[in-house]
Protein backbone atom coordinates (compact mmCIF):
# COMPACT_ATOMS: atom_id res chain seq x y z
CA UNK A 1 0.00 0.00 0.00
CA UNK A 2 1.32 3.61 -0.81
CA UNK A 3 2.53 5.43 2.42
CA UNK A 4 0.50 8.96 2.77
CA UNK A 5 1.30 11.47 4.70
CA UNK A 6 -1.23 13.42 6.72
CA UNK A 7 -1.63 17.57 5.86
CA UNK A 8 -3.51 17.74 9.01
CA UNK A 9 -0.78 15.96 11.36
CA UNK A 10 2.62 17.81 8.71
CA UNK A 11 1.15 21.45 8.56
CA UNK A 12 0.59 21.46 13.01
CA UNK A 13 2.18 20.88 16.16
CA UNK A 14 1.53 21.56 19.95
CA UNK A 15 3.96 24.16 19.59
CA UNK A 16 2.35 26.50 16.84
CA UNK A 17 -1.26 24.90 16.61
CA UNK A 18 -3.64 27.47 16.42
CA UNK A 19 -5.93 28.61 19.10
CA UNK A 20 -9.65 28.22 17.65
CA UNK A 21 -12.60 26.92 18.40
CA UNK A 22 -13.69 23.26 18.52
CA UNK A 23 -14.74 22.88 15.34
CA UNK A 24 -11.19 24.02 13.95
CA UNK A 25 -9.49 21.94 11.52
CA UNK A 26 -6.19 22.31 13.21
CA UNK A 27 -4.91 20.80 16.00
CA UNK A 28 -5.20 23.00 18.96
CA UNK A 29 -2.68 23.53 21.90
CA UNK A 30 -1.88 20.80 23.63
CA UNK A 31 -3.47 17.42 21.39
CA UNK A 32 -1.48 15.04 20.10
CA UNK A 33 -0.47 14.92 16.57
CA UNK A 34 0.27 11.17 16.97
CA UNK A 35 -2.63 10.40 18.30
CA UNK A 36 -4.80 12.08 15.37
CA UNK A 37 -2.22 10.31 12.94
CA UNK A 38 -2.16 6.72 14.25
CA UNK A 39 -6.24 7.35 14.41
CA UNK A 40 -6.33 7.98 10.20
CA UNK A 41 -3.66 4.89 10.08
CA UNK A 42 -6.57 3.07 11.97
CA UNK A 43 -9.11 3.99 10.18
CA UNK A 44 -7.44 3.08 6.75
CA UNK A 45 -6.70 -0.44 8.04
CA UNK A 46 -10.38 -0.60 9.20
CA UNK A 47 -11.70 0.33 5.44
CA UNK A 48 -8.65 -1.43 3.34
CA UNK A 49 -8.00 1.75 2.36
CA UNK A 50 -5.83 1.11 -0.91
CA UNK A 51 -6.15 5.14 -2.62
CA UNK A 52 -5.71 8.28 -2.14
CA UNK A 53 -9.12 9.33 -2.41
CA UNK A 54 -9.72 6.42 0.64
CA UNK A 55 -7.12 7.94 2.88
CA UNK A 56 -8.45 11.62 2.42
CA UNK A 57 -11.55 10.59 3.27
CA UNK A 58 -10.02 8.62 6.30
CA UNK A 59 -8.38 11.72 7.13
CA UNK A 60 -11.36 13.86 7.20
CA UNK A 61 -13.00 11.43 9.52
CA UNK A 62 -10.25 11.31 11.37
CA UNK A 63 -10.78 15.08 12.04
CA UNK A 64 -14.23 14.77 12.72
CA UNK A 65 -13.40 12.20 15.00
CA UNK A 66 -11.41 14.64 16.97
CA UNK A 67 -13.89 18.14 16.65
CA UNK A 68 -16.45 15.74 18.74
CA UNK A 69 -14.17 14.31 21.22
CA UNK A 70 -12.89 18.08 21.94
CA UNK A 71 -16.92 18.69 21.82
CA UNK A 72 -16.86 16.49 24.76
CA UNK A 73 -14.16 17.83 26.61
CA UNK A 74 -15.38 21.14 26.47
CA UNK A 75 -19.01 20.18 27.85
CA UNK A 76 -17.30 18.86 30.98
CA UNK A 77 -15.10 21.62 31.35
CA UNK A 78 -18.07 23.98 31.38
CA UNK A 79 -19.65 21.32 34.09
CA UNK A 80 -16.58 21.57 36.04
CA UNK A 81 -16.65 25.41 36.10
CA UNK A 82 -19.96 25.26 37.06
CA UNK A 83 -19.37 23.18 39.74
CA UNK A 84 -16.97 25.34 40.94
CA UNK A 85 -18.59 28.62 41.63
CA UNK A 86 -19.74 29.95 44.53
CA UNK A 87 -23.08 30.00 44.12
CA UNK A 88 -23.40 26.10 43.10
CA UNK A 89 -21.39 25.48 46.42
CA UNK A 90 -24.30 27.98 47.89
CA UNK A 91 -27.12 25.78 46.26
CA UNK A 92 -25.50 22.65 47.38
CA UNK A 93 -25.44 23.74 51.11
CA UNK A 94 -28.69 25.15 50.99
CA UNK A 95 -30.40 22.09 49.63
CA UNK A 96 -28.72 19.49 52.38
CA UNK A 97 -29.51 22.31 55.18
CA UNK A 98 -26.09 22.96 55.97
CA UNK A 99 -24.65 26.18 57.45
CA UNK A 100 -24.74 28.57 54.49
CA UNK A 101 -22.06 30.67 55.92
CA UNK A 102 -19.23 28.00 55.31
CA UNK A 103 -20.01 26.85 51.79
CA UNK A 104 -16.45 28.85 51.28
CA UNK A 105 -14.47 25.92 53.50
CA UNK A 106 -15.97 23.13 51.72
CA UNK A 107 -13.94 20.94 49.93
CA UNK A 108 -12.60 21.01 46.72
CA UNK A 109 -13.45 17.16 46.09
CA UNK A 110 -17.03 17.57 47.42
CA UNK A 111 -17.95 19.22 43.35
CA UNK A 112 -15.27 17.36 41.15
CA UNK A 113 -16.07 13.74 41.53
CA UNK A 114 -12.52 13.29 43.26
CA UNK A 115 -12.97 9.12 43.83
CA UNK A 116 -9.56 9.04 45.12
CA UNK A 117 -11.30 11.34 48.26
CA UNK A 118 -14.17 9.71 48.57
CA UNK A 119 -12.85 6.44 48.94
CA UNK A 120 -10.41 8.11 52.14
CA UNK A 121 -13.93 9.12 53.39
CA UNK A 122 -15.08 5.89 53.53
CA UNK A 123 -12.10 4.84 55.50
CA UNK A 124 -11.71 7.28 57.50
CA UNK A 125 -15.26 7.05 58.46
CA UNK A 126 -14.63 3.46 59.26
CA UNK A 127 -12.11 4.00 61.29
CA UNK A 128 -14.03 6.54 63.18
CA UNK A 129 -16.47 4.10 63.95
CA UNK A 130 -14.26 1.31 64.76
CA UNK A 131 -12.43 3.90 67.25
CA UNK A 132 -15.61 5.05 69.05
CA UNK A 133 -16.38 0.81 69.22
CA UNK A 134 -13.27 0.39 71.05
CA UNK A 135 -13.80 3.69 73.23
CA UNK A 136 -17.21 2.26 74.28
CA UNK A 137 -15.96 -1.61 75.10
CA UNK A 138 -12.53 -0.86 76.01
CA UNK A 139 -10.47 -3.58 77.79
CA UNK A 140 -6.83 -4.43 78.10
CA UNK A 141 -7.65 -7.01 75.64
CA UNK A 142 -9.13 -5.49 73.01
CA UNK A 143 -5.93 -2.63 72.69
CA UNK A 144 -4.09 -5.70 71.66
CA UNK A 145 -6.50 -6.89 69.32
CA UNK A 146 -6.89 -3.71 67.03
CA UNK A 147 -4.71 -5.06 64.27
CA UNK A 148 -7.24 -7.51 63.63
CA UNK A 149 -10.50 -6.49 65.10
CA UNK A 150 -10.37 -3.13 63.84
CA UNK A 151 -8.51 -3.31 60.46
CA UNK A 152 -9.17 0.29 60.12
CA UNK A 153 -8.29 2.24 62.51
CA UNK A 154 -4.81 0.59 62.64
CA UNK A 155 -4.55 1.85 59.22
CA UNK A 156 -5.36 5.13 59.79
CA UNK A 157 -3.07 5.05 63.02
CA UNK A 158 0.08 3.44 61.52
CA UNK A 159 -0.44 3.93 58.12
CA UNK A 160 1.64 1.73 55.37
CA UNK A 161 4.77 2.94 57.68
CA UNK A 162 5.95 -1.57 58.54
CA UNK A 163 9.01 -0.01 60.46
CA UNK A 164 6.48 1.79 62.75
CA UNK A 165 3.98 -0.79 63.08
CA UNK A 166 7.33 -2.93 64.44
CA UNK A 167 8.87 -0.59 66.61
CA UNK A 168 5.55 0.56 68.48
CA UNK A 169 2.30 -1.02 70.12
CA UNK A 170 -1.10 0.69 69.58
CA UNK A 171 -0.82 1.91 72.81
CA UNK A 172 2.45 3.79 72.39
CA UNK A 173 1.40 5.23 69.16
CA UNK A 174 -1.52 6.78 71.08
CA UNK A 175 1.22 9.63 72.47
CA UNK A 176 1.52 11.05 68.87
CA UNK A 177 -2.53 12.45 69.71
CA UNK A 178 -3.02 12.62 73.46
CA UNK A 179 -0.13 13.38 76.02
CA UNK A 180 -3.10 11.98 78.82
CA UNK A 181 -1.84 8.67 80.79
CA UNK A 182 -5.83 7.21 80.69
CA UNK A 183 -6.17 5.04 77.83
CA UNK A 184 -9.46 5.80 77.22
CA UNK A 185 -8.99 9.90 77.60
CA UNK A 186 -6.05 9.16 75.07
CA UNK A 187 -8.63 7.04 72.60
CA UNK A 188 -11.32 10.21 73.08
CA UNK A 189 -8.36 12.48 72.10
CA UNK A 190 -7.33 10.41 69.33
CA UNK A 191 -11.28 10.41 68.10
CA UNK A 192 -11.16 14.53 68.28
CA UNK A 193 -8.14 14.48 66.38
CA UNK A 194 -10.09 12.26 63.41
CA UNK A 195 -12.96 14.80 63.45
CA UNK A 196 -11.42 17.36 63.87
CA UNK A 197 -9.49 17.10 60.87
CA UNK A 198 -11.35 15.32 58.77
CA UNK A 199 -14.90 16.66 59.37
CA UNK A 200 -16.03 17.16 55.91
CA UNK A 201 -15.03 14.09 55.11
CA UNK A 202 -16.94 12.50 57.85
CA UNK A 203 -19.93 14.13 56.98
CA UNK A 204 -19.97 13.27 53.52
CA UNK A 205 -19.38 9.42 54.41
CA UNK A 206 -22.70 9.77 57.35
CA UNK A 207 -24.90 11.44 54.29
CA UNK A 208 -23.28 9.73 51.27
CA UNK A 209 -26.36 9.29 49.21
CA UNK A 210 -27.71 12.32 49.87
CA UNK A 211 -24.68 14.49 49.42
CA UNK A 212 -24.72 12.70 46.27
CA UNK A 213 -28.20 13.26 44.61
CA UNK A 214 -27.48 16.87 45.23
CA UNK A 215 -24.43 17.00 43.68
CA UNK A 216 -25.73 14.72 40.55
CA UNK A 217 -28.91 17.28 40.30
CA UNK A 218 -26.73 19.86 40.36
CA UNK A 219 -24.54 18.48 37.03
CA UNK A 220 -27.55 17.32 35.47
CA UNK A 221 -28.80 21.42 35.41
CA UNK A 222 -25.62 22.37 33.74
CA UNK A 223 -26.33 19.49 31.08
CA UNK A 224 -29.56 20.27 30.53
CA UNK A 225 -28.74 24.02 29.46
CA UNK A 226 -26.43 21.97 27.18
CA UNK A 227 -28.45 19.89 25.43
CA UNK A 228 -30.74 22.86 25.03
CA UNK A 229 -28.07 25.45 23.56
CA UNK A 230 -29.20 25.87 19.89
CA UNK A 231 -25.54 26.34 18.37
CA UNK A 232 -24.33 23.28 20.10
CA UNK A 233 -26.94 21.49 18.80
CA UNK A 234 -26.36 22.68 15.48
CA UNK A 235 -22.27 21.54 15.61
CA UNK A 236 -22.89 18.33 17.29
CA UNK A 237 -25.45 17.57 14.68
CA UNK A 238 -23.69 18.41 11.90
CA UNK A 239 -20.26 16.70 13.28
CA UNK A 240 -22.66 13.06 13.52
CA UNK A 241 -24.30 13.43 9.97
CA UNK A 242 -20.63 14.45 8.65
CA UNK A 243 -19.30 11.33 10.08
CA UNK A 244 -22.39 8.80 9.13
CA UNK A 245 -21.49 10.24 5.26
CA UNK A 246 -17.96 9.87 5.36
CA UNK A 247 -18.40 5.93 7.13
CA UNK A 248 -20.67 5.20 4.53
CA UNK A 249 -18.35 6.68 1.64
CA UNK A 250 -15.64 4.78 2.86
CA UNK A 251 -17.78 1.31 3.05
CA UNK A 252 -18.91 2.01 -0.41
CA UNK A 253 -15.60 2.67 -0.75
CA UNK A 254 -14.06 -0.77 0.22
CA UNK A 255 -16.70 -2.56 -1.47
CA UNK A 256 -16.02 -1.08 -4.66
CA UNK A 257 -12.21 -2.08 -4.49
CA UNK A 258 -13.41 -5.76 -3.01
CA UNK A 259 -15.31 -6.35 -6.52
CA UNK A 260 -12.51 -5.12 -8.55
CA UNK A 261 -9.81 -7.22 -6.79
CA UNK A 262 -12.53 -10.64 -7.01
CA UNK A 263 -12.84 -9.96 -10.70
CA UNK A 264 -9.36 -9.63 -11.31
CA UNK A 265 -8.76 -13.01 -9.31
CA UNK A 266 -11.38 -14.59 -11.07
CA UNK A 267 -9.73 -13.49 -14.38
CA UNK A 268 -6.53 -14.95 -13.68
CA UNK A 269 -7.99 -17.81 -12.64
CA UNK A 270 -9.93 -18.40 -16.02
CA UNK A 271 -6.65 -17.58 -17.52
CA UNK A 272 -4.96 -20.36 -15.94
CA UNK A 273 -7.68 -22.94 -17.32
CA UNK A 274 -6.40 -22.57 -20.68
CA UNK A 275 -3.69 -24.63 -21.21
CA UNK A 276 -1.64 -24.34 -24.77
CA UNK A 277 0.75 -26.98 -26.24
CA UNK A 278 3.59 -26.58 -28.73
CA UNK A 279 3.61 -29.10 -31.46
CA UNK A 280 7.53 -30.36 -32.79
CA UNK A 281 7.98 -30.78 -36.38
CA UNK A 282 7.36 -34.70 -35.30
CA UNK A 283 4.25 -34.43 -33.71
CA UNK A 284 3.14 -32.65 -36.42
CA UNK A 285 4.40 -35.50 -38.92
CA UNK A 286 2.25 -38.27 -36.82
CA UNK A 287 -0.55 -36.03 -36.55
CA UNK A 288 -0.46 -35.25 -40.28
CA UNK A 289 -0.44 -39.36 -41.08
CA UNK A 290 -2.89 -40.16 -38.60
CA UNK A 291 -5.24 -37.48 -40.33
CA UNK A 292 -4.13 -39.20 -43.76
CA UNK A 293 -5.18 -42.37 -42.76
CA UNK A 294 -8.88 -41.21 -41.30
CA UNK A 295 -9.28 -39.80 -44.66
CA UNK A 296 -8.21 -42.91 -47.02
CA UNK A 297 -10.76 -44.55 -44.39
CA UNK A 298 -13.82 -42.21 -44.94
CA UNK A 299 -12.45 -42.57 -48.99
CA UNK A 300 -12.75 -46.19 -48.96
CA UNK A 301 -16.29 -46.41 -46.88
CA UNK A 302 -17.78 -43.67 -49.68
CA UNK A 303 -16.26 -46.06 -52.80
CA UNK A 304 -17.97 -49.28 -51.03
CA UNK A 305 -21.52 -46.60 -50.56
CA UNK A 306 -21.61 -46.45 -54.08
CA UNK A 307 -21.16 -50.20 -55.24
Amino acid sequence: MTKFKSNAVSNTSPQNALKSGIYANRLLEGEDPQLLQETIDGLVLDFEVATSIGYQLAQELAQVMLKMSRSERWQCDLIASHMSKHKTRYEFASQLNLNVLGVSSLPDWYFNDSQEERESARNIYDAFIELDHLIRNHSAELMMQVKAAYPRLWSYVFGKNQAIQQRYTFSEILSKYSTKTDPQMRLKDLQEHIRSQNLHKILWAISEERYEAVLCGLRAQVQMELAGDPNLQRGETQLHRRKSDLIAQLMQLSREQKTVSLSARQADQSHAQVITYKSSPHGSDEAGAENGSVIASDSSTSDAQKA
